[in-house]
C-alpha cells in the first residue's frame, strides 16, 4: 500500500531549545553524510499534536514538534516534498505509535538536502535504524506538455523570485515547507518550493514550485481520487513556476461525502489542460519503498 501523509494547513514556528553537549553527534567512519552538531530526541509532550512538520527555524536548525518513527523516516529518507512516491514498511510494533521531538543544530548553514542526510545519520545513531531500500514499477499518469509549441496555460508564469506578503491559507504543504514569512524558502531540493504550496479553498497554488511538486500535489487527495492514479512529472521543464489551478474538489476523509458526477476526471483533467497547459496520459511511475529491518528506542538524551 502506497502510504500517503495528509498534512496541516497550519504552519508553526518554534524556537530550539540548546541541546546539551552530550548530545553531540559523531558520524561513523567511513560515512561520509554530514552529521548534526549537537541534537535531541525526547518523547513528545503528552498534548503535542502529531503531524508531518519539520520547521527549520534557521539555515542551520532544524525542528520536529511531534513524530513516529515512520514519519521520521518519511522526512529522512524521501525527497523532501510530499513523498507520495515514497512507502515505508516494517518496523517494530511502536513505530507509527510512539510519538518523539527531534531537534537538531548543524556547525553551520546547511541546505535542505544536507538536513535530510543529518536526520538519517541521528536517526541510525540514536534509533539504530538499519533501513533496505528497494523499488517498484506500477502504472500512472505522466504530465505532459499538451502543445506542440511548448506554450503553457493562462495561470502558469515563471517564478518571480518573491513569495506573497500575505501568507495564503493552505493544506497539504510539503513537510519542509514551514516559513510564515514572505521570504523565499532557499533549497537545493526541487522538490522542495520555495513559496507556500498545497491545496487552498477551491483550487491549488504552486509557487516557486517545479513541475515535479506540481505532479505530487496531483497525487495527493483529493485530486488522486479523481485521476485514479499517481501522477509523475513528465514535461522536462526545469524552471520554478507561479501556478493557480481553479476547480472545486470535493470533501475528503472519513465521513465525506461520495463525489457527485460533475467530479468525473475528465473535469480535473480537463481544468489541467486548460489552465496549465499541461495534458494527463497513461504511463509509469516508480514506487520508492524504505524497509525498516530493525529499530531500538533511542537512548535518554
Amino acid at each position: 500500500m502506497i502510504a500517503h501523509r495528509c498534512l496541516s494547513a497550519v504552519a508553526v514556528m518554534a524556537v530550539l531549545a540548546a541541546p546539551s553537549a552530550g548530545a553531540r553527534q559523531q558520524t561513523p567512519a567511513g560515512d561520509t553524510r554530514p552529521a548534526f552538531e549537537a541534537a535531541t530526541i525526547k518523547l513528545a509532550p503528552p498534548d503535542v499534536v502529531r503531524s508531518n512538520r519539520v520547521i527549520s527555524t534557521s539555515p542551520n536548525r532544524m525542528f520536529i514538534p511531534g513524530m513516529p518513527l515512520t514519519s521520521l523516516v518519511y522526512a529522512a529518507y524521501g525527497d523532501g516534498g510530499f513523498n507520495t512516491s515514497m512507502s515505508v514498511r516494517g518496523g517494530p510494533d511502536w513505530a507509527n505509535r510512539t510519538v518523539f521531538t527531534v531537534e537538531g543544530v548543524a556547525a553551520g548553514p546547511a541546505t535542505s538536502v544536507e538536513r535530510q542526510l543529518m536526520l538519517q545519520t541521528l536517526l541510525e545513531q540514536r534509533f539504530a535504524l538499519k533501513v533496505r531500500r528497494d523499488t517498484e514499477t506500477y502504472k500512472a499518469l505522466t504530465l505532459v506538455l499538451d502543445r506542440s509549441d511548448g506554450t503553457l496555460g493562462p495561470k502558469v508564469k515563471p517564478w518571480s523570485g518573491t513569495c506573497p506578503a500575505v501568507r495564503p491559507a493552505l493544506a497539504f504543504e510539503a513537510p519542509w515547507q514551514r516559513l510564515q514569512t514572505p521570504q523565499p524558502l532557499p533549497s537545493d531540493d526541487p522538490d522542495v518550493p520555495y513559496c507556500p504550496t498545497g491545496y487552498r479553498n477551491g483550487g491549488i497554488v504552486a509557487d516557486g514550485a517545479t513541475m515535479a511538486t506540481v505532479a505530487e500535489l496531483l497525487s495527493l487527495p483529493p485530486a488522486r481520487p479523481l485521476l485514479g492514479a499517481m501522477t509523475y512529472d513528465r514535461t522536462g521543464l526545469t524552471g520554478r513556476y507561479t501556478m493557480e489551478l481553479d476547480f472545486l474538489f470535493p470533501a475528503t476523509g472519513p465521513g465525506a461525502a461520495a463525489a457527485p458526477p460533475e467530479f468525473a476526471s475528465p473535469s480535473l483533467s480537463t481544468a489541467v489542460r486548460d489552465q496549465w497547459g499541461l495534458r494527463l496520459v497513461p504511463g509509469e511511475g516508480t514506487l520508492k519503498v524504505v524497509v525498516i529491518e530493525s529499530a531500538q528506542l533511542p537512548t535518554e538524551n
